[in-house]
């Protein structure tokens, strides 16, 4: 039986799309794309262990054959133009993208933490404020809630159908409470300007810059009527313009060409006070800030404690506003202690902020051995 051309050609490319990638992975004869997995590939087999060869041979060759990089690319493109589907992302409505691992994991863990720790956070905030404001120091929280609790309706529906995970406002209802914490209701203020404008990114897991403007002059108006200025020391007004932006959640999504957005952007509108000064570090602090001395009309020294969301408050110029101002991050494992070691001397604010699935902040909190320790350290300390 003779072969059609076509099935000539059906039969080429079925060979080439065979071997490709096996000659592909022996010669690397063709540049390759690459794509952030957000892991570490597995290394070449190493005959230094020779029961775990064969294993770590396959492991190798998974992660590094011929093409693999287009092919996952090409699949991901695929499944998200097509089916609106993607391994690691929810696809929501209108080019709204939410992470998969906050909404089905993250969420529901924080929720079930909070059901049998819920009282000890509570109680770890409690102690913990009495103690600073027993030495002068003021304490500021913020609790942000993400964007799909502002934009429900934006969720796929097979996320929107579930039930809803609210112990979260419980414990921001129980925190507006505690005696001694200045807590900014940044729920309240973000829906006042989802009336105007936007307040998250599609393609991103963070809200936008614009949206934090109302809740970092909230948090220096606080601090400003404490410290007894009329008015308060924010001067700037808000600005911004509208730019093409690709998000996180878009750059995770190993697709052909990220999808992007036009979003909204602060435009600087305050001014840096006399001799300015910013730097990263030293450690433990991500950054610090200083200003020349004997400036006046500036906030005392304040401490930072936050996550990737109060990295907009100091795009909108939060810094300024402040004699000197130290920068923690949360991360795994960050106790009260190491927190209370970090206060400087001459501190009088912390700022405490959090996503609702920080659970580091939590856990710090609810760590009742070590919120102990940190009163014991603030016994000792002198006061500013």
């Amino acid at each position: 039986m003779r072969l059609t051309a076509t099935r000539r050609i059906f039969i080429a490319a079925f060979l080439a799309l065979t071997l490709l990638p096996g000659l592909q992975t022996a010669t690397r004869w063709l540049p390759e794309m690459t794509i952030d997995e957000q892991r570490t590939l597995a290394a070449p087999p190493s005959i230094a262990h020779p029961d775990r060869y064969m294993q770590q041979a396959n492991s190798w060759f998974s992660d590094h054959f011929g093409f693999r990089a287009l092919l996952i690319r090409l699949k991901a493109t695929i499944d998200y133009h097509l089916f609106r589907v993607s391994d690691k992302v929810h696809v929501g409505r209108d080019g709204y993208l939410f992470y998969r691992t906050t909404l089905d994991v993250e969420k529901p863990a924080i929720d079930e933490y909070l059901i049998k720790h819920e009282a000890a956070v509570i109680r770890g905030v409690r102690r913990y404020a009495e103690a600073l404001h027993q030495k002068g120091i003021g304490m500021v929280m913020v609790v942000n809630l993400l964007g799909d609790r502002f934009e429900p309706e934006k969720l796929p529906a097979s996320v929107a159908q579930r039930p809803p995970l609210r112990r979260i406002d419980s414990l921001i209802e129980k925190l507006k409470r505690i005696p001694n914490v200045t807590f900014i209701d940044s729920t309240a203020l973000l829906l006042e300007a989802e009336r105007s404008r936007p307040i998250f990114h599609r393609t991103d897991f963070h809200w936008n810059d614009p949206a934090a403007y109302p809740v970092a002059k909230a948090v220096v108006d606080t601090m400003s009527r404490a410290e007894g200025v009329s008015g308060s020391v924010w001067t700037h007004p808000l600005r911004y313009e509208t730019q093409s932006f690709s998000g996180g959640i878009a750059r995770f999504m190993p697709l052909m060409s990220s999808p992007s957005e036009r979003s909204i952007f602060v435009t600087p509108s305050w001014q840096w006070p006399a001799g300015f000064t910013s730097v990263s570090g030293p450690a433990p602090y991500t950054d610090v800030s200083h200003v020349a001395s004997g400036s006046v009309g500036l906030l005392h020294p304040v401490l930072f404690v936050g996550d990737s969301f109060m990295d907009a408050w100091m795009r909108n110029g939060m810094a300024a506003y402040f004699k000197s101002s130290y920068r923690l991050r949360w991360a795994k494992g960050l106790q009260l202690s190491a927190i209370t070691a970090a206060i400087p001397s001459d501190a009088r604010w912390i700022a405490i902020q959090f996503v609702e699935v920080q659970e580091s902040a939590m856990l710090a909190f609810a760590d009742e051995p070590d919120v102990t320790r940190s009163l014991e350290m603030l016994k000792t300390r002198r006061a500013p």
